[in-house]
């Protein structure tokens, strides 16, 4: 009879394992992690070009990270894809719907301004960039009261032509949601992790 005694010394084991996972493991899970934001993050970004009129620079800067770090207590390491505060203030409009109203963010002091009745529109239905700006470049249009009390518009008026309103300024705009940022974010996952399923939003 051979008897075989393996015999096991637990506590290095748990010292190697400990470092294993404390090292390699959480190098590579951090790697995954960051890489994995990083692509939800280029998502976002790209959405905004179809989701958005012309985003300008600082609008598809707004979308930033905080990259995970390895931690020493052998949890999983994690990653926050957020809307900086300075854009959020507009974005999350975008994101959620609501209402804007005077003193907003894109308002005037006065309240949201709108397209009138023969303004032209982005693809929107909005006012095109800079339309204010170069309207009042031309002689023959001007803001002026309509009603007594109520916000100036932005009209013109030609010489034997009736007047055109192109923008009035109103006491609240609501907004539907058009920017889907947690689904595209799920989206860029998915494409990442196939396997893994969606993940849970907190």
């Amino acid at each position: 009879m051979l008897e075989i005694t393996l015999e096991f010394d637990r506590r290095a084991f748990d010292s190697a394992a400990d470092s294993f996972v404390n090292g390699e493991v959480q190098t590579a899970l951090v790697g995954a992690v960051n890489g994995t934001a990083e692509r939800v993050r280029i998502a976002l970004r790209n959405s905004m070009l179809t989701a958005f009129d012309r985003p300008k620079p600082f609008t598809l800067k707004g979308i930033a990270v905080y990259k995970a770090t390895p931690r020493t207590d052998g949890g999983t390491p994690s990653a926050l894809v957020f809307v900086r505060e300075t854009q959020a203030g507009y974005l999350d409009l975008e994101m959620h719907g609501g209402v804007r109203r005077a003193g907003d963010v894109g308002t005037t002091r006065l309240g949201p301004l709108v397209p009138g009745a023969r303004a032209p529109k982005d693809r929107f239905g909005g006012l095109p960039r800079n339309f204010v700006a170069e309207a009042l470049q031309d002689p023959d249009v001007a803001w002026v009261t309509l009603r007594p009390g109520e916000p100036p518009a932005l009209v013109r008026k030609r010489p034997g032509m009736r007047m055109e309103v192109l923008a009035v300024i109103a006491s609240e705009t609501r907004y539907e949601a058009t920017w889907d940022f947690y689904g595209r974010a799920s989206d860029a996952i998915q494409e990442a992790w196939p396997q893994a399923g969606f993940p849970v939003w907190d």
